[in-house]
């Protein structure tokens, strides 16, 4: 447990230089030119050097297919680099998901690939701090439980097909409502990457993006048609030449003008969760992920019911509400400290596991990564770990690791702490008997 509250300002950087000749792709030569000078030192001594922490930032190092090298810098704010490596990573995957894999994994033109990296700078930013999505962190989609989503599955497969197209989703800022079974059969990195790259585009009433699905069609373009149905709430269809956008745009109009108002509510509820689910006013934010499907439902604004329990009452003195950023960056804080360090974060049996990396190296569970500053917390414990907790004199958090999922809650300051766990299991018992949370989790099927 801790007495305190961290009041860093979160930063991130990411620089990219050929691996070969050190030309920077990102950033400016002097700032490039001295990390990677650390970098080609530590190589020509036989050495990897893979990251190093100074002054409150670390700075980790990737090199992919021996032709890219990302460079990360960022506000060293988490016990282990799990995090950092998945970033990484997803970074590297972001470009190819952009121009392809061809141009990344052989650089022939350096002028060139510097002009087409361009297009990606807008979804780098929205990966390192630009939304409140937590796939980023989690490596797990981002979704929002709804009512009646059976009309909007039915909606949604039928679009599809109008559009000749097997892939498609809607989303409210970045989250997944709803999707295509074929959507879902994507992995968890490119259903991930395509919701960062909705909620990055820049306001328009339709779009057409060439894109490159990084593990099944990394050299090949699809079309990712977008269309904005309401603001913040997009449908997506991956398709090749046909149809044309205003055809498909047509085809809108004919299956989803009728469901306005239940976008309108899906687009005005900041909970993530239906309405019919009452959380406590003392829970401020939670993250609750399936390890096992890769998804999470998050909300950080999801305490809309003033009942009798126990927890209101003591709650009801609460003097300094937090901000939705100040929740975000707490409950993201947490996450840092605990996932990974203390508690797994994916299941042995797992479906949809991500098992290669972008350079085609095989990838170890994180339980088994062992980070620079020393091995994970969970390692040297001989039981394993469930619970933990974290006192702040601006809020309390507790983490809960049971079946296959890990949920992270964050609640007021005043809680007491005996009341943290209880607390914590009513949001873990309201959250998995909910039919519609699970459907949006499990991908359970609707009627």
């Amino acid at each position: 447990a801790h007495s305190h509250v961290r009041t860093y300002t979160i930063m991130a950087y990411l620089a990219a230089i050929t691996a070969e000749t050190g030309v920077p792709l990102f950033l400016s030569f002097p700032v490039v030119g001295s990390l990677n000078g650390v970098h080609l030192f530590a190589s020509n001594l036989k050495t990897s050097l893979l990251s190093c922490t100074n002054g409150g930032v670390k700075v980790v190092w990737k090199c992919f297919y021996q032709s890219i090298t990302l460079i990360l810098v960022m506000t060293d704010d988490s016990p282990v680099e799990t995090h950092l490596l998945h970033l990484l990573d997803t970074m590297f995957n972001a470009l190819v998901l952009l121009i392809g894999l061809q141009e990344l994994e052989c650089v022939q033109n350096v002028e060139r690939l510097k002009k087409d990296l361009k297009c990606c700078y807008p979804l780098i930013d929205n990966l390192l701090q630009g939304t409140q999505l937590m796939y980023p962190l989690t490596q797990s989609v981002d979704v929002v439980a709804v009512e009646d989503v059976s009309t909007l599955s039915q909606c949604m497969d039928a679009f599809s097909e109008a559009v000749h197209s097997g892939y498609g989703c809607v989303s409210v800022d970045g989250k997944i409502i709803v999707a295509t079974e074929s959507w879902w059969n994507l992995s968890p990195l490119e259903i991930g990457l395509l919701a960062h790259l909705i909620a990055s585009l820049p306001p328009a009433r339709c779009q057409d993006i060439p894109v490159y699905l990084p593990r099944a069609s990394n050299k090949v373009a699809h079309r990712m048609l977008v269309f904005s149905l309401l603001e913040g709430v997009h449908v997506c269809v991956l398709c090749d030449a046909e149809p044309s956008l205003r055809r498909a745009q047509d085809e809108v109009g004919v299956y989803w003008s009728g469901l306005t108002e239940r976008l309108v509510k899906c687009a005005r509820n900041p909970s993530s969760v239906p309405p019919g689910v009452d959380l406590s006013p003392s829970v401020l934010a939670f993250c609750l992920v399936n390890l096992r499907s890769r998804r999470c439902v998050s909300s950080l604004k999801p305490s809309t019911f003033l009942g009798d329990s126990i927890n209101n009452t003591l709650s009801a003195g609460f003097q300094g509400e937090l901000s939705t950023e100040e929740r975000h960056r707490y409950l993201v804080d947490f996450y840092k400290t605990v996932a990974d360090n203390m508690l797994p974060s994916q299941v042995k049996d797992g479906v949809k596991q991500e098992t290669t990396a972008a350079n085609g190296a095989q990838l170890r569970p994180p339980e088994e990564v062992t980070p620079a500053n020393g091995r994970l917390l969970h390692a040297g414990i001989p039981h394993k770990i469930t619970e933990s907790y974290i006192c702040t004199k601006k809020y309390k958090a507790y983490t809960l690791h049971q079946d296959e999922y890990n949920l992270f809650v964050l609640l007021t300051p005043n809680t007491p702490t005996f009341a943290l766990r209880k607390a914590t299991m009513d949001v873990y018992k309201t959250l998995t008997d909910n039919k519609e949370v699970g459907v949006a989790l499990e991908g359970a099927p609707v009627n």
